[in-house]
């Protein structure tokens, strides 16, 4: 399926509404305030158990040894890679405290001293640079339209040169207040309260990175659970088929040819054109010069779901016990003092999103939490923070604006208004939008023009980090985050923390 990856990705990338908002996967610059028998699961993706049974079929037991090479050494890594990520965070951390005390010493804000060491030195890329990055990285971008390309390019090499800075100023900051390291942060069983580094006389515990690293390793986890999940599949796949292959005495690819060869046919016209007319607003380009990849694409569809009702038919006649688990998301602490709200203050779930106003898919979120939110009555509380995308150019100052509107009690109203009109976001068509919304825009043009919320929008994109955020809009319930952003995906998440214990 390879000759049509970019088409397929494309058009899913744009199917599901959480398509849009990725940040590079460079991480943000560094000093911003920022067992042995087998058991009834294994829980790839944790530290004890990588080497444990993955399925039992027909009296054999599976583990990460009968799996691909390559998947059984990214299975192995995972322990690895966790201990690695302790680590960056942890330097994350001294970063932090490094750029606070610097702050203190100079009389300024952290996020001051960030701008004028960092963000106020940040050139951007000339054109040559851009399409040098974009010819280099023309497979991981894909088709995209080339307007998108271009502005993407320009937010990762901004990000990439913000980094640099960023290292460079964490690294003279180290050469003038001393670090000291504590206890390593990968010792079995650390105690929260235990000190792992000092710095200018300021201890680090490793309970203070704690909430930073829920994401990280639970995301380092997840990886490793679905590939081995994948990896797994197949290989029953191939066990089953070998199995049918002796039951009946005939080579494994005269079945293939019989139930899925031999019954796959090739896309009419018809099927390619109704498939190109429901999706035309999410495919780029013509019929015409998509008709061959958009033929791949139905044909192996046909060919999956034949693959798939070959491998249930034989999974009814064996004896399988999948023991392999997908890892439990984190409850994570995500603040909501202080932030637009509505609902009570003590209902027993509380919706935290984290929102871009100028980002596609939260202006399609936007719908389906007014739909479903409201259903649920005093049971639900619904936050909103920002978290501006760097490569949506007007989306910092409408979220500033949305927090003047919030200091004004209409922050829902406005913001509204803001997602239907995505187009316009100028900082004129804020102040009109203020007009609109009934505000008093002498009051708000003033703080939106004297940057008085930028601060706030800093904090929550800071928060944001640190809860893992990297992509909007992001959504947490009852501090779990949310992975089907959908009408059914919301209702199905409240409904299980409703249904825990201490719900009402």
């Amino acid at each position: 399926m390879k000759y049509l990856v970019a088409l397929i990705t494309t058009i899913f990338f744009l199917m599901t509404v959480r398509g849009v908002g990725a940040q590079p996967a460079r991480q943000q610059a560094a000093v911003k305030p920022a067992a042995s028998t087998p058991t009834p699961t294994a829980a790839i993706g944790t530290d004890e158990n990588t080497a444990a049974p993955l399925a039992i079929l027909n009296g054999q037991t599976i583990t990460a040894a009968d799996l691909d090479p390559a998947v059984a050494q990214e299975i192995a890594k995972l322990g690895a890679n966790i201990a690695q990520a302790r680590r960056q965070v942890l330097e994350l951390q001294i970063n932090t405290v490094l750029l606070d005390v610097e702050a203190k010493k100079r009389k300024l804000t952290p996020q001051n001293l960030y701008q004028l060491e960092v963000t106020k030195r940040l050139t951007d890329p000339t054109e040559a640079e851009i399409t040098k990055f974009v010819e280099a990285n023309r497979d991981q971008l894909g088709q995209t339209d080339p307007a998108t390309i271009h502005t993407e390019a320009i937010a990762y090499l901004r990000a990439d040169r913000e980094q640099k800075l960023a290292d460079d100023f964490a690294r003279r900051l180290r050469a003038t207040n001393p670090v000291l390291p504590g206890v390593d942060i990968n010792s079995a069983g650390i105690n929260p309260a235990t000190i792992v580094a000092t710095v200018a006389g300021q201890p680090i515990t490793a309970g203070s990175l704690a909430e930073r690293l829920k994401p990280i390793i639970y995301r380092l986890r997840l990886n490793t659970y679905q590939i081995t999940r994948e990896a797994l599949r197949r290989t029953l796949n191939d066990l089953l088929l070998i199995a049918e292959a002796n039951r009946l005495n005939v080579p494994p690819e005269n079945i293939l040819r019989s139930e899925i060869t031999e019954k796959v046919h090739a896309p009419t016209d018809a099927e390619v054109e109704k498939f190109y007319k429901d999706n035309k607003a999410r495919i780029p380009g013509e019929l015409a010069s998509l008709r061959n990849q958009i033929a791949g694409y139905l044909r192996q569809q046909e060919e999956d779901r034949l693959e798939s009702a070959l491998s249930d038919r034989l999974r009814k006649g064996a004896q399988l016990r999948v023991l392999l688990t997908e890892p439990e998301a984190p409850v994570q602490v995500i603040g909501t003092t202080g932030e637009p709200a509505r609902g009570e203050l003590n209902a027993p779930v509380t919706v935290v999103e984290f929102t871009d106003f100028e980002c596609p898919a939260c202006a399609a979120m936007h719908p389906v939490l007014e739909q479903v939110l409201p259903s649920y009555g005093n049971r639900v509380r619904f936050v909103v923070r920002n978290f501006p995308l760097s490569k949506h150019v007007h989306a910092r100052k409408a979220a500033e604006a949305a927090d003047a509107a919030n200091a004004q009690g209409k922050f829902f109203e406005y913001t509204a208004l803001l997602f239907k009109r995505q187009s316009a976001l100028d900082v004129a068509s804020l102040k009109k939008y203020a007009s609109e919304t009934g505000l008093d825009r002498t009051r708000f043009d003033a703080e939106l023009d004297g940057g008085k919320y930028a601060e706030d929008v800093k904090h929550d994109l800071d928060d944001g980090q640190i809860n893992g955020v990297d992509s909007t809009p992001t959504i947490f319930i009852n501090g779990v985050k949310l992975t089907e952003l959908s009408p059914e995906g919301l209702r199905a998440a409240i409904d299980k923390a409703l249904a825990k214990p201490g719900a009402r």
